[in-house]
């Protein structure tokens, strides 16, 4: 078992108006920035920054454009400048650095994405590669929106300050959705298991389309997930037809919605087998095993700190050489690591490798 602490990361940072109380409120907001967006393709050469007082804007796209800090960091990229520098010099010095490699960079092609504000200026979001593929974020909220209609799926539990893990900005979107009315009753120790999911995205290349799924024991108030296990993550690049690879034919999506309209005894008895598989008679067999098990990135390492660690909870997470057994020994590893994305990245691992067992 693992405890998952995205969502709570997301609960301390988010501003309060990138915070929302209901799947509604967050779709409408994320088809206020869909439509409101403008779009232009211009080469880095056309571009520029001028000053105005203490601020920066660009200009070769359309008018004089303000631009986010995220934005503004992707220009810089362009410019081959670092944004921190940039922002601690004075204005004009930096529109000149910054033109400066604006016009030394090359001659490519940049996808600009930019939104009308209520005065009708504009304000650059996003600059990218020609390469990128935009997942709106609206795309996403307005399935989940389709889950929750059809039930049990619900915003999770309200956190100390009421909010529901549902989070919009500039930047990107995080979603915590669960199913607390089908929880999963186990026949081994441990007690019940509830299901849930994190849904994140970009739409402005601050990141991939992404997935977290879990079965899990309890929330907290600062929704810490506590006791997570059957950990899986799937993500989509920003890369070519992502939109299409999202939601088209056999898709994220599809997988998300059969998982979310899948039955508490269908994952009962994915449970079940997981308790039930043999992975191998001892530590040696089950390295040969899980090692010859592809796309997992499992280590030697991970794995045997994984089964000594579930040998000495047997009591909890049943024979270490068995698949139940031995991934709650890495989950619980990956619990422990003290940064973030590692610590997902072993999650998920596991999630690949108990699909052996099914």
């Amino acid at each position: 078992m693992t405890t998952l602490i995205e969502a709570s990361r997301q609960w301390m940072s988010r501003p309060a108006d990138e915070r929302f109380n209901s799947i509604e409120a967050l779709h409408n907001a994320a088809l206020g920035f869909k439509d409101n967006a403008h779009s232009a393709t211009v080469s880095t050469k056309k571009l520029r920054i001028a000053d105005r007082g203490n601020d920066l804007v660009l200009c070769g796209a359309r008018d004089e454009i303000a631009m986010t800090n995220w934005s503004f960091d992707r220009v810089a990229d362009a410019a081959s400048a670092p944004s921190g520098y940039m922002r601690s010099l004075p204005a004009k010095m930096a529109a000149d650095c910054l033109n400066h490699g604006l016009q030394n960079s090359g001659n490519r092609d940049n996808k600009l994405l930019f939104k009308r504000e209520h005065s009708g200026m504009l304000t650059l979001r996003a600059l990218t590669s020609t390469k990128y593929g935009r997942i709106w974020n609206s795309d996403i909220t307005r399935r989940l929106v389709e889950l929750e209609e059809i039930g049990p799926w619900q915003p999770a539990p309200a956190a100390f300050d009421g909010s529901r893990g549902l989070y919009l900005g500039d930047r990107d979107m995080f979603a915590f959705m669960v199913d607390n009315d089908r929880r999963i009753f186990e026949k081994g120790p441990g007690g019940g298991l509830s299901r849930g999911f994190f849904v994140s995205n970009s739409e402005v290349g601050a990141g991939s389309f992404k997935i977290l799924s879990f079965f899990y024991n309890y929330i907290c108030g600062n929704h810490m997930v506590w006791g997570a296990s059957g950990v899986r993550e799937v993500r989509i690049r920003h890369i070519g037809d992502a939109d299409g690879r999202a939601f088209g034919g056999e898709d994220l999506y599809a997988e998300l919605k059969a998982y979310a309209e899948g039955s508490a005894k269908e994952d009962e008895m994915r449970v079940e087998k997981m308790r039930t598989y043999k992975i191998g008679k001892d530590l040696d067999e089950i390295l040969d095993v899980v090692m010859g098990i592809r796309g997992t990135g499992l280590t030697k390492k991970n794995v045997t700190e994984g089964y000594e660690l579930a040998k000495q909870r047997e009591d909890w997470y049943g024979a270490p050489n068995h698949m139940w057994g031995l991934a709650g020994g890495i989950t619980e590893i990956a619990r422990d690591l003290p940064n973030a994305d590692e610590r997902t990245a072993l999650e998920a691992s596991v999630g690949k490798m108990v699909e052996i067992a099914f």
